[in-house]
């Protein structure tokens, strides 16, 4: 009678609950003539509250919200979901998509997928959550690091292996190590111009790095050794030769 709410909250999962489920008895608020320091409103950040009663259930991806990055952070459900949506929506998210919320904060992410090479986020073919859980705790089994193996790996699977002669970046889960996760200017989103670049920040004299060093005939000033991958085809791993020589 007092506080309309807006068409969309219909069909919202929130309309089946009961005004008092989340704002606490309004008894007294009505008693002291609609004085809203008698209502509980949870604010933006109020995890361990009202939102968790529902959404922390053990099992949950949210129970562990707290431990996220965003929770740890100060980052609250009111930051990203509307509770009283206007229209429905998956997630009741207060952007149109879920790329537009990301990327209202992660501005960076955002201007990597503008890039010419790029994993097709804006184009609608991936979203964020296919390779991050906003809501799991760091370090959790569930796609949050920035380029784990097995987020990876969820696509491109070809590249996982095991193998029996793995390339060490993809058997310690290092995909970041050639990649750039989001966009870049780099044909396969490397993180360098020419292959032979990136290879040679590893496959090089230096002191100190492990990794077995080209051949004295491999001579980098000619330009036919400057595509490893030419012969070096299994790049990833191979099951037949430690060189990735098909």
């Amino acid at each position: 009678m007092c506080h309309q709410v807006s068409p969309g909250f219909a069909p919202s999962p929130h309309a089946s609950l009961e005004c008092e489920d989340c704002h606490g008895a309004g008894s007294r608020h009505v008693d002291e003539g609609g004085d809203p320091s008698f209502i509980r409103v949870s604010g933006a950040a109020d995890w361990t509250g009202t939102c968790r009663s529902c959404h922390g259930k053990p099992n949950s991806e949210v129970a562990e919200f707290a431990h996220s990055p965003h929770g740890s952070g100060g980052i609250g459900c009111g930051d990203c979901h509307r509770i009283h949506p206007e229209e429905g929506g998956f997630g009741l998210l207060r952007r149109a998509s879920e790329v537009e919320l990301c990327t209202t904060c992660h501005a960076s992410a955002g201007a990597d997928f503008r890039r010419p090479f790029h994993h097709p986020v804006f184009e609608g073919m991936m979203t964020c959550t296919d390779c991050h859980s906003p809501h799991a705790p760091e370090g959790a089994s569930r796609r949050l690091e920035p380029m784990p193996a097995r987020g990876c790996a969820s696509c491109h699977s070809d590249k996982k292996g095991p193998f029996a002669f793995p390339h060490a970046p993809i058997e310690g889960g290092e995909c970041g190590a050639c990649h750039q996760p989001h966009g870049g200017f780099n044909a396969r989103l490397l993180v360098r111009p020419q292959v032979h670049q990136l290879c040679l920040e590893c496959h090089s004299p230096v002191f100190d790095v492990p990794f077995r060093q080209p051949p004295a005939f491999h001579d980098i000033r000619s330009p036919r050794y400057r595509n490893c991958t030419t012969c070096h085809r299994e790049i990833h791993g191979s099951n037949v030769d430690p060189l990735f020589v098909r």
